[in-house]
């Protein structure tokens, strides 16, 4: 999957009209890192536990801060997209789509049929209070929008043939 994500920013830098210069395509490390905040923010029934300060530690500054991708990652400020894989249960994987404009967290999911809605929210509500507590705390001049919880929308399912048991 990193292989891909780098081929993805290769592209954007040799071909700018693929997708914006504003977009950051991280790597699946940064999904890595979210879901172990995940674990820190969930109680063993899966409800937020009070809000505690957590150290985001050198890893999240340098994504922010655009060292991380190593091969050409962007800072936050010059972006409006952040694109990023994520695996669910270690065998879903599932493409994240932040518009840092709208405020807006985007599910790009390709087949709906594995992971009901319950299960991505367990997996969705901690990212969408960790990614504005790491923005607020990292760049507090960002601005752009109030530091609130994000909303996250899953593209609708499309029924696909390649998606249908070989028959």
């Amino acid at each position: 999957m990193d292989n891909a994500m780098l081929l993805i920013r290769v592209r954007n830098e040799q071909y700018p009209d693929i997708f914006s210069k504003k977009h950051a395509i991280l790597d699946t490390e940064f999904g890595v890192i979210l879901r172990n905040f995940r674990a820190q923010t969930l109680d063993p029934s899966g409800q937020i536990c009070p809000v505690r300060p957590l150290d985001y530690g050198g890893a999240i500054k340098q994504y922010i801060f655009g060292l991380r991708p190593k091969v050409l990652g962007k800072k936050w400020t010059e972006c409006e997209h952040l694109l990023w894989p994520y695996v669910i249960d270690d065998k879903f994987w599932v493409l994240f789509h932040l518009d840092l404009e709208e405020w807006k967290l985007t599910i790009l999911d390709n087949n709906q049929c594995f992971i009901d809605d319950a299960k991505l929210h367990y997996h969705i509500l901690p990212c969408m209070n960790i990614i504005p507590e790491m923005i607020q705390k990292h760049l507090p001049d960002f601005g752009r929008k109030k530091m609130k919880s994000l909303d996250y929308w899953r593209t609708p399912f499309v029924d696909l043939p390649q998606l249908q048991e070989p028959g």
